[in-house]
């Protein structure tokens, strides 16, 4: 099982008939979780004290009985931002995600209903299957933590319909007789090297226009960032992505011609 992050708590009734919640603020040198508990009579009483706890996890002082689904949205996209170090293209998506949710942003969180956000969502018919998806996840995703911390008792999202798929374009992809006959016309192409590398590793193309000398090592090949949209380097996209990819010796030959060249 992965291991509960930081700033993720939990909110449980024991077999003595009281509540107890705690959230994780670290980890010590042992690698052991930090944590802080609470306890009382009641779920309520132990999600106000729970949500006393919050900012010691990076989530900043919260009045549960004020606390507001912008208010919520802006908190949780800003700590996941923070603690997972995600791209900028997908900072900007969490605020365009917001924007959209902007009609329901004055809403007390522990008022929000599955009616107002299947309307909401009703309202954005315009947008695209895909952009429409995401943005079901992402709130899905905000709503789940809040009940995890003890902000909600339910999450209402999950009331709802996830909206509707478009049509999925089948992916395609050349053969290796296509993939030869594009290498044999490209063979006198400045880029040939870079097309040989991406179509013999699967590398991604923003992987592929900033790779540097260094990043070689005999049959290792380390992709370590990516360009962006925006002309800037970034992270790859998958931790994944950042393995070494071992290189056959016909290509590691074509890259020892290319830098003598």
């Amino acid at each position: 099982m992965p291991r509960r992050g930081k700033g993720e708590g939990s909110i449980f009734q024991r077999k003595d008939g009281r509540w107890a919640a705690f959230v994780t603020v670290g980890y010590g040198p042992d690698g052991k979780q930090q944590k802080r508990w609470v306890y009382g009579r009641t779920r309520r009483e132990v999600a106000e004290r729970l949500a006393r706890l919050l900012p010691k996890a990076g989530y900043g002082v919260i009045q549960l009985s004020r606390l507001r689904l912008g208010e919520w949205l802006e908190r949780w996209a800003d700590e996941r931002i923070r603690s997972k170090g995600l791209r900028m293209s997908t900072q900007n998506k969490y605020r365009d995600y917001q924007r959209m949710l902007s009609p329901l942003a004055n809403t007390p969180l522990t008022r929000l209903s599955p009616l107002a956000i299947g309307a909401r969502f009703a309202e954005l018919a315009e947008l695209s299957p895909s952009s429409r998806r995401h943005l079901y996840q992402f709130l899905r995703a905000a709503l789940r933590d809040a009940v995890r911390l003890g902000l909600l008792e339910a999450n209402p999202i999950e009331a709802v319909d996830p909206p509707a798929g478009g049509v999925v374009r089948p992916a395609r992809a050349w053969n290796r007789e296509q993939t030869a006959a594009f290498l044999e016309v490209a063979r006198s192409h400045r880029l040939y090297p870079m097309f040989y590398l991406m179509l013999t590793t699967g590398i991604r193309i923003g992987e592929a226009m900033v790779l540097c000398w260094e990043d070689w090592q005999g049959e290792r090949l380390y992709i370590r960032h990516t360009l962006t949209k925006d002309g800037t380097l970034g992270p790859t996209k998958t931790l994944g992505s950042s393995a070494p990819i071992y290189l056959d010796p016909a290509t590691q030959e074509l890259l020892q011609q290319h830098q003598g060249y």
